[in-house]
């Protein structure tokens, strides 16, 4: 059965200073890509990098971890102080969505771990082939193709958890744990503008070929409002 959602964004990262102007935060990118599919979403935006949250648990029916420079596994206060709300969270059956790094916090966070990929950064758009499709799943794919920027990783699941998607680069694209955790490694809420721009900023970080690799794979499509329906099917599920 479905119902209008008030959706949490747990939003856990401050856009660098140059891209603040065109791309406000990554909380604003979500909301626009979700208004697209289900406009009848109601956003609450919580800025848990700057320690900022919900009153209570069940202000929203669901939240969404968002991106993040930093690491899952990381010691930064924020960091420990959100990877105990998870739990919280996890606790009281809410419904959790993480993308990137709000993905492999999860999954870290709930029985499974996140390290630096030895298959190196991955950037532009990537594929992930679809490996069990639940009934959310509409419309059905075999593969998806979005937008990436990340070079953690998910390495090892939670033990109850099942892979949904999974690539040669990425195993562990996208994942469920029982009905109300859901990680997806590509960013859906990302466009091509975004993308390119990281990719400029981290020259220097991120080896030439596998910027140029990812600069060249923008003339791609990608299945972002797939993705995002499939999102919302998932949080609109009792």
């Amino acid at each position: 059965m479905k119902q209008q959602l008030k959706l949490g964004i747990l939003d856990c990262d401050i856009l660098h200073e140059s891209l603040r102007k065109e791309y406000a935060s990554y909380a604003h990118m979500i909301q626009t890509l979700f208004m697209q599919v289900e406009p009848s979403i109601n956003f609450a935006i919580y800025p848990v990098v700057e320690g900022v949250y919900p009153d209570d648990v069940d202000e929203c029916d669901g939240y969404i971890i968002t991106g993040s420079k930093s690491s899952a596994y990381d010691n930064d206060e924020w960091i420990g102080e959100l990877r105990n709300y998870v739990r919280t969270l996890a606790c009281q059956n809410k419904k959790m969505v993480g993308i990137c790094f709000g993905h492999q916090l999860l999954a870290h966070v709930l029985g499974g771990r996140t390290q630096k990929s030895e298959n190196g950064w991955g950037v532009g758009v990537k594929s992930s082939d679809v490996i069990d499709s639940p009934e959310w799943m509409e419309p059905k794919m075999k593969s998806y193709s979005l937008l990436v920027s990340h070079q953690d990783q998910v390495v090892q699941l939670p033990s109850e958890a099942t892979v949904i998607a999974s690539s040669e680069y990425c195993p562990n694209s996208a994942f469920q744990l029982g009905d109300n955790i859901l990680g997806f490694q590509g960013h859906p809420e990302f466009i091509r503008g975004y993308s390119r721009k990281l990719m400029e900023m981290r020259r220097g970080i991120i080896p030439d070929d596998v910027i140029e690799q990812g600069m060249a794979s923008l003339l791609e499509s990608t299945d972002h409002l797939v993705v995002a329906r499939w999102i919302v099917n998932f949080l609109q599920r009792s």
